[in-house]
């Protein structure tokens, strides 16, 4: 089978929106709406608020000054609202090994908790998903026309599964198997969804966040990522011999 026959799934929203989880392969699972808008909105509150606080001064002068000058609204926020404009934020153009393009990240140590009382609830729900309980936490912000390109995650920067929460616009995740009689995965990955890569796929599969295209209304936003991993046993064994 030839890349080009290979067979590229895309499910839609629509058609996940009754599924508690959907398994796309073996080794890769979705939860198309795990989260609500509610729930969304927590999570990205805090974890823009870790990203942000690394920012320059007079970047998070600009942000605090445009925050001022929005009415004040009755409204539940919907997870976009709670972007600012991309101007407002220092995106980076590329990443070190050129992964990653228009995008803030950070290596958190630490979740807000005490300045959310709905934060414990919601990332006990999350990572009540976790297949072990030694994780790393990465926050990934794309810019609204970021992306992530093809690439095999490092085996020694984690172990044997990786877990994304999406937060924002809608984007394709795409797999490429290693040869071409392995077939090709698009999914669907909408605000609130979240899914487990694990094992096989895990280091096999290249994967990527599609950038978005102008002309495709669902797919412009800003993009926010949570991703989870266990740590690898190289580290958890040197953890537990200091």
């Amino acid at each position: 089978m030839n890349l080009q026959a290979c067979r590229v799934l895309h499910r839609s929203l629509a058609s996940l929106a009754t599924a508690e989880a959907f398994s796309y392969a073996p080794n890769l699972t979705l939860w198309p709406r795990f989260f609500s808008p509610r729930e969304q909105c927590v999570l990205l509150g805090a974890s823009l608020q870790r990203l942000d606080s690394n920012e320059t001064r007079q970047s998070r002068r600009r942000m605090k000054t445009y925050k001022s000058t929005q009415p004040p609204t009755s409204a539940e926020p919907s997870p976009q609202d709670c972007f600012l404009p991309d101007q407002y934020y220092d995106f980076q153009e590329g990443h070190f090994d050129g992964v990653i393009r228009q995008y803030r990240e950070m290596h958190l140590s630490s979740w807000p908790e005490s300045e959310s009382p709905d934060l414990v609830a919601v990332l006990m729900r999350l990572y009540s998903l976790c297949p072990t309980e030694d994780t790393q936490t990465h926050l990934i912000h794309l810019a609204t026309l970021g992306e992530i390109l093809p690439h095999v995650d490092n085996a020694s920067a984690s172990g044997s599964w990786i877990m994304g929460v999406s937060l924002g616009a809608e984007r394709l995740l795409q797999m490429d198997g290693p040869t071409q009689d392995h077939e090709s995965l698009r999914i669907s990955l909408p605000s609130g969804s979240v899914y487990l890569q694990r094992d096989y796929m895990r280091y096999n599969y290249r994967h990527s966040i599609l950038r978005s295209k102008l002309s495709d209304a669902v797919h412009v936003g800003q993009r926010l990522s949570i991703i989870i991993r266990d740590r690898p046993l190289v580290e958890l064994l040197h953890g537990r011999n200091s």
